[in-house]
């Protein structure tokens, strides 16, 4: 199986706040980037001829470029070399799902025809560790399907104010489903609906009434359609919240 990782990345972010952060990194330039390396360096260590492209939204960016350019089957793609406008936004827009979205639709548009020539895509991000694939699931009978990792779910709160994503009446449930979007993948004939799903991401969080909406459960909302595409995996995932600087484990 041909296989593409599309790393999204910020190792040099402009300081600034997010929604729920007063800083964008609570690490340094060159500790982001040492935290890339290994993440390339765990993809590759899981799937050695895959192709890892890392889309960055760095605006000095020679040294990485330089860098990763000399490790095989890796690109290093600077987001403004793509979009001028989807530069700006993305370093200065204080909802990071919109600016996660934008990052991965703005490379997925313009790189769509390559994209399509891989059996399977997978959505990584820059600075997480990635462990126990389940190789044994990419076959060629497996090409239809999505790939996230078991949703992670929590008691409903009202004072989320998550209406529109309310879906306690199909579930039976008093639960609110999320899927964990540091890593997911999919058969490359399922690209459109991700830029679709993409797409609608961005314009909703543009809302002045939708601020407060992440990716993690528009993504687990927007993809009930595909239900019975979805294979659920145990997949693990590690590293440190850009942010916080808190060790996670998913």
């Amino acid at each position: 199986m041909r296989n593409l990782f599309v790393v999204g990345s910020s190792i040099q972010p402009r300081s600034g706040k997010f929604t729920y952060s007063a800083v964008r990194s609570k690490f340094s330039a060159e500790e982001r980037f040492r935290q890339t390396i290994f993440t390339v360096n765990s993809i590759r260590a899981a799937f050695p001829e895959a192709k890892v492209v890392i889309v960055d939204s760095s605006e000095d960016y020679a040294e990485y470029m330089q860098t990763l350019w000399h490790i095989k089957n890796v690109d290093f793609i600077p987001l403004r070399d793509l979009s001028e406008e989807a530069y700006e936004i993305v370093n200065t827009h204080e909802n990071k799902s919109l600016c996660e979205s934008l990052l991965l639709n703005t490379y997925f548009k313009t790189h769509k025809p390559e994209m399509k020539e891989y059996d399977f895509i997978f959505k990584a991000t820059g600075r997480y560790f990635y462990y126990d694939f389940n190789n044994l699931l990419l076959t060629e009978e497996n090409k239809d399907k999505i790939f996230f990792k078991r949703p992670l779910n929590f008691e409903w709160n009202e004072a989320w104010n998550y209406n529109f994503i309310d879906r306690r009446e199909a579930q039976n449930n008093n639960r609110l489903h999320q899927y964990c979007t540091v890593l997911y993948g999919f058969g490359s004939q399922h690209l459109e609906k991700f830029i679709d799903m993409n797409d609608a991401t961005v314009h909703l969080l543009q809302q002045p009434l939708m601020h407060h909406y992440d990716i993690e459960t528009l993504s687990y909302y927007f993809t009930r359609a595909y239900e019975d595409k979805i294979i659920e995996v145990d997949w693990k995932v590690s590293g440190w919240d850009g942010t916080s600087g808190r060790f996670m484990y998913y």
